[in-house]
């Protein structure tokens, strides 16, 4: 029934928790339904008393449950659309990082100061599997829906059909086609802040490394655009996008993880690392891109930052853990959930939706992984 991963970041009973409340919201467990006791859970997942404990308790807190002595625990009612009671969705791509935690945690906060509760579900990155909670969660009457949108323009999507009347604001990225307000961060100044580091340290021939399709992803299209701006302000030719094997939206992120060298990417960045003409630097589209950058550089002998410089985007928790700490830029999530939290309740509370974005700063961090060039 519930999938846990002890491998990820998040923590064992807010996967546990994430998992409860997207199997009711689903549909898939039923008012009234008895829940798996403790110790069965205990069993089935690999995880302590105490964890399903932890988790249960913020369930019971958020009215999903309810025990019965003697008897045990059952998922509440659902209530309709003429309660009282105020909802609000969150529904992101995906959660696998405390990155996306951060996130979640910043809008939360905001949206129970206001009395509302927060009700979370994942896409997985699949935009049939969005338009079905978008769906969902207008019928069990949520007041306004926060949204990381799955990056994906060749389907229809619910949240531009009328029968959506909740108000909407996006997380991250826009959708192409549809005027929503949408809350991201400052990805062209934090890029910019990027090349300006690379080129003052001397640095000339700059590569841009991403998974496809850049020009859809408006975050990592602002981030390229920066990049060709920064190397053509200083008189250079900007190289040829190093283009990565598969669709971001696809990327396998088990075998991501793996820290071996079997990742395909990690293979043809190996190649072109090799080549006596590489570039000196690479500036990449988020940390998860100069992670296999990094491995590649290892993978062939090449030192980084002394013959190689690298910087990443995101600062995600282990760019301070890696070898050499990573460059990157770090985005303030938690300040974008409040904001994308406080846009939300503006238009819940009566103001005509309009297309605005709200654009968190960002700033550089500076690490060993980026240094002058090698002399030639």
């Amino acid at each position: 029934m519930f999938t846990i991963s002890k491998d990820s970041p998040i923590p064992l009973h807010t996967q546990l928790l994430n998992e409860l409340r997207h199997a009711i919201l689903s549909g898939k467990l039923k008012p009234h339904e008895q829940l798996p006791g403790e110790y069965v859970l205990t069993a089935q997942l690999g995880i302590s008393r105490s964890t399903v404990q932890r988790a249960w308790q913020s369930a019971l807190d958020e009215g999903l449950i309810y025990r019965v002595p003697a008897k045990g625990t059952f998922v509440a009612e659902v209530r309709s659309a003429s309660s009282p009671m105020r909802l609000v969705g969150y529904i992101a791509a995906e959660f696998r990082y405390t990155f996306d935690g951060h996130l979640l945690d910043g809008a939360e906060k905001i949206l129970q100061a206001r009395g509302y509760r927060l009700l979370f579900a994942q896409s997985e990155r699949r935009v049939e599997e969005e338009n079905r909670l978008i769906r969902t969660m207008c019928e069990e009457g949520v007041a306004g829906i926060l949204l990381w949108p799955v990056a994906d323009s060749s389907y229809q999507r619910f949240v531009a059909n009328p029968s959506c009347s909740v108000p909407v604001v996006l997380l991250d990225r826009p959708i192409r086609g549809l005027h929503l307000p949408c809350v991201t961060s400052q990805n062209y100044d934090g890029a910019w802040q990027a090349m300006a580091h690379l080129l003052s340290l001397g640095h000339r021939r700059i590569a841009f490394a991403a998974w496809p399709p850049v020009e859809d992803l408006l975050p990592v299209a602002e981030r390229y655009r920066a990049y060709r701006d920064a190397m053509m302000k200083a008189n250079l030719a900007p190289l040829p996008m190093i283009t990565l094997g598969e669709p971001i939206e696809t990327v396998n992120y088990q075998r991501f993880a793996q820290k071996t060298a079997e990742n395909e990417d990690v293979g043809l960045l190996a190649q072109i690392l090799r080549a006596p003409d590489r570039p000196t630097a690479i500036f990449a589209m988020n940390d998860l891109v100069a992670l296999l950058v990094l491995r590649a550089a290892h993978q062939i002998g090449l030192h980084v930052p002394r013959e190689l410089s690298i910087i990443g985007f995101d600062n995600h928790e282990f760019t301070a853990h890696t070898d050499p700490p990573l460059t990157t830029v770090a985005q303030n999530t938690a300040l974008m959930g409040r904001e994308a939290a406080r846009r939300l309740l503006t238009l819940i509370e009566g103001e005509p939706p309009q297309e605005i974005y709200t654009l968190v700063p960002v700033h550089l961090v500076v690490r060993a992984s980026t240094s002058a060039p090698p002399s030639t």
